[in-house]
């Protein structure tokens, strides 16, 4: 058995290689540390034992000073070095180690092409430690013996069984030496470990990204990687599964991580329904439904301040349906005597069809109605009121930014049956997340028509537009996780 070195990831497959190629009398000749893992030169025992045995035979013939000690010899057979590592291969370490690789069998072909004596002089090069005398004695000692060894095995027996002889290279001549046997052999331990390392490289480049300072992967953009930063960002904005999915359906594949985020913004901006106008400039009777709490009341106030604004009071008319609570309409007489507006209250003796109908004059009339549960009798009148009004009647859903998104979607259920002509999203100044908001409106075609951030009135209202809910979205979602992320709010506004 020749001398065999041996690479492997970690000492525990190198340790496994030898036992299964040696034997179990096998001894450690040395190991080192090399890129991509740890190299073992290993050899029988038996073998090894004699070329020790020799090599002291022939210092005493020698009669050399200076000797080293026992200790010295062992320190310097294995190396120095005795620690395993357990580190993973990394991609760049293994590539550097495959290129090193091809550089021998190079080396190992070129010498089989040279003469007889230039290869016997190169022969102990498998060991890279030119320095180290004792061991290239052992190692050329032990090649003696191979070769020896092998001779004797290549005579024909008395009675020799049929047998083919091995290939050989196509570039190699047909009649070879010891030394060329056992370049050949180590040609093939080196093609052997080729594949190896080709084997560990594929791995690695499936299981775990490549870095990027790494120029065998810098030509490949790693799409997967910035696939899943570009569906956290978007989850971080509280946007539902289906939407993500959605979204990241029309991102082009080889994008990089910024680029593949601006695109899934935009197309979130496309698939935003808005109005994207005055609503209130149309005129017309708008009644605002939604949950108790939502915003609705000061919806209206914030409204009519502004319509006051640029058209006076005389066009405007107030109207309540909310008579179920104790001086719940008190808020919006209030704004009614501050803003000089009629302010019409619907009871048991002024049913909602009548107070519309003497309000037909006015240019534009709000209705604040009750927050109520659709499945309770008095929300079941209400619904039926809203319903059965001849006049033309626009209906506003309010939904509060700051509620959860099973009541939004429970509140669209219940008021969806009055055919819904938009939405109003309040409260965004006090919420953390804008995505369930948003998802809603995607989901349902829901356009939406104002936004309020704010008690202020007028101040604390806009109209909606695509580019500033999906800008207002990324920033509460980098205000929510309490910092800011890579500029993600930028990204959008720079696309």
């Amino acid at each position: 058995m020749k001398v065999k070195r041996i690479f492997a990831p970690d000492m525990r497959q190198a340790m496994r290689r030898v036992r299964e190629e040696i034997g179990p009398d096998a001894v450690i000749i040395s190991n080192h540390r090399v890129a991509g893992g740890v190299e073992v030169v290993a050899a029988r025992e038996d073998e090894y034992e004699a070329a020790q045995a020799e090599l002291k035979r022939n210092r005493a013939a020698a009669a050399k000073p200076g000797g080293s000690s026992r200790e010295e010899q062992v320190r310097i057979l294995t190396g120095g070095h005795s620690h395993q590592s357990e580190q993973a291969s990394r991609n760049a370490a293994l590539e550097a180690e495959l290129n090193k690789t091809r550089a021998r069998i190079a080396e190992a072909s070129r010498r089989m092409t040279e003469p007889t004596p230039a290869a016997d002089r190169n022969a102990n090069r498998q060991i890279d430690d030119e320095d180290d005398e004792d061991l290239r004695s052992i190692l050329e000692s032990l090649r003696s013996r191979n070769r020896r060894r092998e001779l004797e095995e290549q005579r024909p027996p008395a009675r020799p069984p049929a047998r083919e002889p091995a290939p050989l290279p196509m570039d190699e001549p047909p009649h070879q030496d010891s030394a060329s046997i056992g370049d050949d052999s180590l040609l093939q331990s080196m093609q052997h470990e080729i594949q190896e390392l080709r084997s560990l490289l594929q791995q690695n480049a499936q299981s775990t990204p490549a870095p990027p300072q790494n120029p065998v992967y810098s030509s490949q953009p790693d799409t997967a990687g910035a696939d899943n930063l570009v569906v956290r960002r978007l989850q971080q904005l509280g946007l539902g599964q289906a939407l993500v999915r959605q979204l990241m359906s029309g991102v082009e594949p080889d994008l990089s991580p910024d680029k593949a985020w601006r695109n899934a913004l935009s197309r979130l901006s496309d698939a935003l329904p808005v109005l994207g106008e005055e609503m209130i400039e149309r005129g017309g009777m708008i009644a605002f439904v939604g949950p108790t709490g939502v915003g609705k009341t000061t919806t209206i106030g914030k409204l009519a301040a502004r319509h006051v604004l640029q058209h006076g009071s005389s066009s405007l008319a107030l109207v309540t349906t909310d008579c179920f609570r104790i001086a719940a309409h008190e808020q919006l007489k209030t704004f009614g005597r501050i803003l000089d507006v009629p302010v019409r209250v619907v009871d048991e003796s002024h049913s909602l069809e009548e107070v519309l109908q003497s309000l037909r004059n006015k240019r534009l009339v709000l209705i604040d109605t009750a927050g109520m549960n659709a499945s309770d009798p008095q929300g079941q009148l209400q619904m039926q009121m809203l319903s059965g009004v001849t006049l033309r009647l626009k209906k506003l859903l309010v939904l509060s930014c700051s509620s959860q998104q099973q009541l939004m979607r429970s509140a669209y259920d219940n008021y969806s049956t009055l055919g819904l002509h938009g939405c109003v999203l309040s409260k965004t100044d006090e919420s953390g997340s804008l995505g369930e908001a948003l998802t809603l409106a995607v989901e349902k075609q829901l356009p939406v028509t104002y936004i309020t951030d704010g008690q202020k009135i007028p101040d604390d209202i806009g109209i909606a537009s695509r580019n500033d809910l999906v800008s207002r979205a990324v920033v509460t979602a980098q205000k929510a996780s309490g910092h800011s992320d890579d500029g993600a709010a930028s990204l959008f506004r720079a696309g």
